[in-house]
């Protein structure tokens, strides 16, 4: 009785607190909708402007749409290859000791920290304008997302296989080899293309701030005011990511549902596996021939990071303030995205929706929400409302309806059909 009415007491003191700071989230991130329909003016003029798309530069900046996928795929694929070993460090179940676990989490923690954009802002500041900062930063932010990723997969396996395994006498590479890999290979592997579904979208980013790629191409145009352009590099992105997150969510469902190589899609599969094999080894070759480079800027990047020592707390409390609008912006904007999220997943079910041409009109709203890098929604948001927090919110929202208009939709459609009935 006593534990019954602590729990239920925890769970009010808990809903009361999530529901203050959800309001104060609101209230710090200066959320305005009427600034926000007064703005639709701007955007529609913005958008008229934009259209017709001027085409007259497609060769090049297919050419930097290019650079970016190879920056996102080659950070990538560095990152991963760091990664795996990582993970069997930082799962607990085959972790050496308390140690060697705690010190390889911080350390992933660490790495997951700092947003892809601040990394690519300070290799850009030390090593120059180009490519190779943004698969630097890539590749650190990488290590730390699909090493969390890695490791939660392993810590999921079946730990009675391994007992059986161990109990051979086997070697522990070898219940690694036989008892974990074959469990673990299937989420591995929807991971490793979710991540680079991923990491190009993020290369569109980091080129805004110089790290190489089309980003470069598309700030400039909109500094210059050039809408028609701007345009074109956006279809161009969109459509291009699109396409990989199509392809990615093809595979990582194929090899979940056992699907990947049956029969009646072996010819494509085989043509998948060709490429991938084809992108990674582009991408291997790519960071090798990268390697004097970053050699070569080590001494400017210590130098670099040299200048961040000592820490300089003299304005603590405004960094403070922003850390918590920050904050407020990225709840805010989560509430937004899962509303917007929820419509588009309901009209996008095919257990919901029997019409077939509303269910793909959907479908595709949810796919260019994916498809377009939430740095390119900030920059049309802050172009219509002006610099502060909203035009950030905004982003986040559309950034992230996609995704979890994406989960929902498969939540929605693995429902218990009983029920409905």
């Amino acid at each position: 009785m006593y534990y019954s009415l602590r729990n239920l007491f925890y769970k009010y003191v808990l809903t009361f607190f999530l529901i203050v700071l959800v309001i104060y989230s609101f209230k710090v991130t200066e959320i305005d909708l009427l600034s926000l329909f007064g703005g639709l003016s701007t955007s529609f003029d913005i958008l008229r402007e934009m259209w017709p798309p001027d085409f007259s530069n497609i060769d090049s900046y297919l050419m930097l749409v290019l650079e970016t996928i190879g920056v996102g795929a080659t950070g990538a694929t560095i990152g991963i290859l760091f990664s795996f070993p990582l993970a069997f460090l930082m799962a607990k179940n085959t972790s050496p000791n308390k140690y060697v676990y705690s010190i390889v989490k911080g350390f992933v923690n660490a790495l997951r920290a700092i947003p892809e954009l601040v990394y690519a802002l300070i290799l850009v500041s030390s090593i120059g304008i180009g490519s190779l900062p943004g698969i630097v930063a890539i590749i650190l932010h990488t290590v730390g997302l699909a090493t969390k990723f890695y490791a939660e997969a392993i810590e999921s396996i079946d730990e009675k296989q391994v007992e059986a395994i161990k109990s051979t006498g086997s070697s522990g590479i070898q219940v690694i080899r036989h008892a974990i890999i074959p469990q673990i290979m299937p989420l591995f592997t929807g991971y490793t293309a979710y991540i680079y579904d991923h990491n190009i979208r993020v290369a569109v980013g980091l080129g805004i701030v110089g790290a190489g790629g089309i980003g470069i191409e598309l700030y400039r145009r909109i500094r210059q005011f050039h809408y028609d352009k701007v345009a074109t590099i956006i279809i161009l992105i969109v459509l291009i990511v699109s396409l990989i997150s199509k392809l990615s969510d093809y595979i990582r469902n194929s090899i979940l549902e056992g699907k990947f190589f049956s029969q009646k899609t072996k010819i494509l599969d085989s043509t998948i596996t060709a490429l991938s094999l084809l992108l990674i080894l582009t991408s291997v070759f790519t960071i090798s021939y990268q390697i004097p480079g970053i050699i070569s800027a080590m001494p400017r990047m210590i130098e670099t990071f040299s200048y961040m020592l000592p820490p300089h707390f003299g304005d603590f409390n405004e960094y403070l303030r922003l850390t918590i609008e920050t904050i407020g912006m990225a709840i805010t904007g989560t509430i937004f995205a899962s509303v917007i999220a929820f419509i588009v997943a309901v009209f996008s079910s095919k257990n919901i929706i029997k019409i077939g041409f509303i269910r793909k009109v959907f479908i595709e709203i949810a796919n260019f929400f994916r498809g377009m890098p939430d740095i390119i929604f900030a920059l049309f948001f802050v172009v219509a409302l002006g610099l502060g927090p909203f035009p950030g919110v905004l982003a986040l929202a559309f950034s992230s309806a996609g995704l979890l208009a994406k989960f929902y939709t498969e939540v929605i459609e693995n429902i218990d059909e009983k029920q409905i009935e």
